[in-house]
């Protein structure tokens, strides 16, 4: 069994080639960056990797290879405007600047932008927003993006299709994106929570008799045309649920 979702092709941006965007974000003290959670940031196809400070950030840089570094205006530990020529001067990774609303935030983003950053980003912010930002640099998906597979399913990003065992399945927007999430996150048992995020939004709240409902219907949809074949959506009841590699259960029947 594969310890995670395999993927093929690759995403062109003007950071590093990853799906989903890895982003370094440097807390902020006046404040949190993001009002929401980091996993509803994932479901959004946002990977966001917190540090507290500029210096740590930038030892991270080898580590974590981003897509993107969030930064914002009042950060600690180094100087703002150096902070982003550094980063332009080391790396291609793209900058974009948290901006409060105030007067010295203001200057110091100017600066920052003089200084070669490549974004502007209001703070606080929510995952639409920062996709948004992100989009603004070129991080798009291209004719090259990515085919994640995990056992027998398979999904085509730039078709938009899924596919178990070679037969394409037909699924609304957001089973896609749900599916495209437990792709990602395979073979890591996925929460209720996680799940609702995935298929709720702002205005709202997925319960969990939905949660559960969704997921039948999903792993119904998933199950068609596969006769003898075991789910390959698993509910581990009080944890969550997962893909499972049937490819290689179903070859040791």
């Amino acid at each position: 069994m594969t310890s995670q979702a395999a993927r093929s092709g690759a995403l062109t941006g003007l950071g590093a080639i990853r799906w989903p965007y890895r982003v370094i974000a440097i807390e902020s003290p006046s404040g949190l960056l993001t009002r929401r959670s980091y996993d509803h940031l994932l479901a959004s196809g946002i990977d966001l990797r917190p540090y507290a400070d500029g210096p740590s950030a930038l030892l991270g840089l080898m580590a974590e290879d981003p897509a993107a570094i969030l930064a914002p205006t009042d950060l600690i530990g180094v100087d703002f405007r150096r902070f982003v020529r550094a980063i332009v001067a080391w790396s291609d990774i793209p900058v974009i600047i948290g901006l409060w609303n105030d007067e010295e935030s203001h200057q110091r983003a100017f600066d920052g932008l003089e200084a070669g950053a490549r974004g502007l980003l209001g703070l606080p912010f929510n995952p639409k927003q920062l996709t948004s930002a992100i989009r603004h640099l070129g991080l798009t998906r291209t004719n090259s993006a990515a085919i994640l597979q995990y056992g027998s399913i398979e999904l085509d990003v730039q078709a938009h299709q899924v596919r178990v065992a070679g037969t394409a399945v037909h699924l609304a927007p957001r089973e896609f994106a749900l599916v495209e999430y437990l792709l990602a996150q395979a073979p890591r048992l996925v929460s209720a929570a996680e799940i609702a995020s995935v298929i709720g939004d702002d205005e709202h709240v997925v319960g969990s008799v939905r949660v559960r409902k969704y997921v039948q219907n999903l792993r119904r949809k998933l199950s068609e045309n596969q006769s003898g074949r075991p789910p390959v959506l698993e509910t581990v009841r009080g944890l969550g649920y997962r893909l499972v590699d049937d490819q290689d259960r179903y070859e040791n029947i």
